[in-house]
C-alpha cells in the first residue's frame, strides 16, 4: 500500500503539471512544421496534375504521350484520393537545382507518406533519351532504398538548367496520398536530423509516460489504467507505423508486416480507444443513442482488424473513418452532460475531444480523399492524437491524486481505529483486571464476616477479625472511589498550613501502630509545616504507612523519618518511610506504582493494589515527588513536598 502510494506521487508529479503537456504540443508543432518550412526550398516544384488509372492498364509510354497532358487535373493544393484501389498517375514539373561546388546540379526528391504500397518515378532526361526510372514502396525491405530514411528518397543529378518533367505512379491499399518535395542535399540532411531528434524526444517522452503508468500499478485494480495503458501502446505502435519508424528501424527487411503495421496500428488505436472513452464518458450510463455510437464504432473497429489481410481495408476504413467523426462529436456532448452534472473530469474529457475533433476533421477528410493532400493535413492527427492523449494524462493524475488522498484518509482511519481499539482493550484490560482484583480482595474479609456471623457464641477474636475484614472492605470502596476521582481528572486542591508530624500522629493512631512505627524528626522540621491540602496529604500518608506495616514483617518496626531537604533549588519537607521486605518479597522498581500492581508473593494479603498508585498521583497533584527505592533488606518510600 505504501509503494502504491509513492509511485501514485509520482506519476502525479510526472504528469499532472501543465508545462510537460505544453512540451509534448510545442514537440509536435514542431515535428510537423519542420518538413514544411524549417529548412526552404531552393526551388520549386510545379504543375502538380493527376489522372486515374482504374484499371491499373497504363504504362510509362501511354501516359507520357504529348496528348494525354489534357487528361491530367491540377491538384496545385496537394493530391489525396482517398481510400482506392485505382492507379494514379501524377506529373509535375522539376526546376534544375543551383550547381554546387563542385559544377554539379545534384537535387534530392522526398516523397511521403512512408506508407505508400507501390512508388515509380519517372524523370525525363534530355531529347530522346529515356526516362529516369527509380522504384520505392514499403513492400520493398529497406535495404533496397537509396538513401536510408523513413520515407523515399531519390538523388538526380541534371545535366544542365532545363526543367524536368516528372511522373509518378503511385498505387496503395492506404490512403492513396502523394507529398512531393525538393532538397538540396545539405539542406536535406540537415532537416532529417532535426527531424528524427524531434521524433526521439515525442515517442521518449510517451514512452516514459506509457512506462510511468504501467510502473505505479494501479492498473492491477483499476481497469481505467488498463485500457488508457492499451490506448496509449496502440497510439504509439500507430505513430512508429505512418511515420516510417517501424519499417526502418523494427522490420527492415520484412516489408510484408511493415506494411500491416500501418493497417492494424489505425485500428488498434480506434479499438483501445474507443474501450477508454466507453470508460471514461460513462457511457453506460449514457442515452441510448449514445450507447449504440460506441457500440457500432467497437465492433466496426472489430471488423476491421483482418481487413487488411482478406483485401478489404480501403472499404472498411471509410467507414470506420466516418463512424469515429461521429463517436468523438458524441464524446464531446457526453464531456459537455458530465461537466454539467458536477463530474470533475467532463473538462478536461472535453478538451481532449477537442483536441481530438480538431486533428480529425483536417486529417480525415484529407485521407479521405475530400481535401487536399498536403503535408500538415495528412499528418495532424498524429498532433491531435498526441495532444488528446496529454489532457486524457491530466485527467489520470487527477485520479491518481484522488487515489492518494483516500490512501492517506485510509491510513488516518486506520490509526484511528487502531487507537480505539487500544483504548477499549485497555479499558476492558482494566474492567477485567478491576472486577478480578475485586473478587479477590473481598473473598477474604467476606468470608471472615460470614463465619462471624454464622457463629452462635462469637468469641472475641473472631468479633476483632470481623471487625477488620469490615475496615479492608470500607478502605477498598474507599480507594476505589478515589481513584475514580482521580482518573476523571485532577481536582481542586484545597490548600492550608499542614504539619506534617501532627498528621503523622494520626496516621499512627487511625492505623493503630503507635508501637510498630517509630518516628524521627530532625530539629529543623519539629514545628514544621507545608502549604498543601490537608486531606490528601493525609491520605498519601496513610497509604504509606499502610503499605510499610502489611507488607513487612509483624515483628518488625517501621521507620518514618522527617527531615528538611531542597530539591532543584525549592525548599521543602521529605518523609521516609522505611520497613523490612517480609515474604512477599521486594516490589518491582518499574511498576510499584502502577494501577492494581501487587508484588507476586503479596496476594495472601488484604489489598487492593491501588494504595501506591494513589499516592503518587496525590503527589503529582501537590507539585510534590514519590520515589520508591531498596537499601536490602529495606524497602524506602521517600516523599518531598514544597514548603
Amino acid at each position: 500500500m505504501a509503494l502504491m502510494a509513492r509511485w501514485a506521487q509520482l506519476v502525479a508529479a510526472l504528469a499532472g503539471p501543465l508545462w510537460l503537456l505544453w512540451l509534448l504540443v510545442v514537440a509536435c508543432l514542431f515535428l510537423q512544421a519542420t518538413p514544411a518550412g524549417a529548412a526552404s526550398e531552393p526551388w520549386r516544384i510545379d504543375d502538380l496534375a493527376v489522372v486515374a488509372d482504374p484499371a491499373g492498364g497504363e504504362t510509362i509510354a501511354s501516359i507520357s504521350q504529348p496528348g494525354r497532358a489534357a487528361d491530367f487535373e491540377p491538384v496545385p493544393d496537394g493530391f489525396s484520393g482517398g481510400y482506392t484501389r485505382a492507379v494514379h498517375w501524377l506529373r509535375f514539373t522539376l526546376h534544375a537545382p543551383p550547381a554546387n561546388a563542385d559544377g554539379k546540379r545534384e537535387m534530392l526528391l522526398e516523397i511521403h507518406p512512408p506508407y505508400i504500397d507501390d512508388l515509380q518515378i519517372y524523370v525525363s532526361q534530355s531529347a530522346g533519351e529515356p526516362f529516369d526510372v527509380r522504384r520505392g514502396g514499403d513492400l520493398q525491405p529497406q535495404s533496397a532504398k537509396e538513401i536510408a530514411y523513413r520515407g523515399y528518397v531519390y538523388r538526380f543529378v541534371f545535366e544542365d538548367d532545363r526543367p524536368r518533367t516528372a511522373y509518378v505512379r503511385l498505387q496503395t491499399h492506404s490512403s492513396s496520398v502523394l507529398i512531393v518535395k525538393a532538397w538540396e542535399p545539405g539542406q536535406f540532411l540537415a532537416k532529417m536530423s532535426r527531424e528524427y531528434a524531434l521524433f526521439g524526444v515525442l515517442l521518449g517522452l510517451m514512452l516514459a509516460g506509457l512506462l510511468a503508468n504501467i510502473w505505479h500499478g494501479l492498473w492491477r485494480s483499476e481497469s481505467i489504467y488498463r485500457r488508457y495503458i492499451a490506448y496509449l501502446l496502440a497510439t504509439l505502435l500507430n505513430l512508429l507505423g505512418i511515420n516510417g519508424l517501424a519499417g526502418e528501424f523494427l522490420l527492415p527487411e520484412a516489408p510484408y508486416w511493415a506494411n500491416q503495421w500501418v493497417p492494424l496500428g489505425i485500428v488498434l488505436v480506434a479499438f483501445f480507444g474507443t474501450r477508454f472513452y466507453m470508460l471514461a464518458l460513462d457511457i453506460a450510463h449514457a442515452a441510448p443513442w449514445m450507447r449504440w455510437v460506441y457500440r457500432i464504432q467497437l465492433w466496426l473497429a472489430v471488423c476491421c482488424l483482418p481487413a487488411s489481410f482478406l483485401g478489404i481495408y480501403p472499404e472498411m476504413i471509410q467507414a470506420l473513418l466516418s463512424v469515429s467523426l461521429v463517436m468523438l462529436s458524441t464524446g464531446a456532448v457526453r464531456s459537455i452532460q458530465l461537466w454539467r452534472q458536477g463530474n470533475g473530469n467532463g473538462k478536461i474529457l472535453l478538451l481532449a475531444h477537442l483536441f481530438a475533433l480538431g486533428g480529425s476533421f483536417s486529417a480525415f477528410p484529407a485521407l479521405l480523399g475530400l481535401l487536399p493532400g498536403q503535408f500538415w493535413l495528412i499528418y495532424g492527427f498524429q498532433l491531435r492524437s498526441v495532444a488528446a492523449l496529454l489532457v486524457l494524462q491530466l485527467m489520470l493524475a487527477n485520479h491518481v491524486r484522488a487515489i492518494q488522498a483516500q490512501l492517506t484518509q485510509a491510513s488516518v482511519n486506520i490509526e484511528v481505529s487502531k487507537t480505539i481499539a487500544h483504548q477499549e482493550r485497555a479499558a476492558y484490560e482494566h474492567q477485567r483486571h478491576f472486577l478480578s482484583m475485586l473478587t479477590h480482595e473481598l473473598k477474604t474479609p467476606l468470608s471472615v464476616i460470614r463465619m462471624r456471623l454464622g457463629a452462635a457464641a462469637p468469641t472475641q477474636r473472631m468479633q476483632d477479625h470481623a471487625t477488620r475484614a469490615v475496615a479492608d472492605i470500607d478502605a477498598i470502596v474507599e480507594r476505589c472511589a478515589l481513584v475514580s476521582q482521580i482518573d476523571g481528572g485532577p481536582g481542586t486542591v484545597q490548600r492550608a498550613p499542614c504539619h506534617i508530624n501532627d498528621l503523622l500522629d494520626e496516621v499512627r493512631t487511625l492505623q493503630r501502630a503507635e508501637q510498630r512505627v517509630v518516628m524521627q524528626v530532625a530539629e529543623d522540621a519539629l514545628d514544621l509545616s507545608v502549604h498543601s491540602d490537608p486531606l490528601l496529604l493525609r491520605t498519601i500518608l496513610s497509604n504509606l504507612v499502610d503499605n510499610a506495616i502489611k507488607y513487612s514483617p509483624a515483628d518488625s518496626p517501621v521507620q518514618i523519618s522527617v527531615a528538611r531537604s531542597m530539591q532543584s533549588g525549592t525548599d521543602g519537607v521529605c518523609v521516609r518511610v522505611d520497613n523490612r521486605a517480609a515474604a512477599a518479597g521486594l516490589p518491582d522498581p518499574e511498576r510499584v506504582f502502577e494501577k492494581y500492581y501487587r508484588a507476586p508473593g503479596a496476594h495472601h494479603q488484604s489489598g487492593s493494589g491501588l494504595g501506591l498508585y494513589i499516592a503518587k498521583a496525590l503527589t503529582v497533584q501537590l507539585g510534590g515527588t514519590l520515589a520508591y527505592r531498596t537499601d536490602h533488606p529495606l524497602v524506602i518510600f521517600e516523599l518531598w513536598l514544597p514548603l
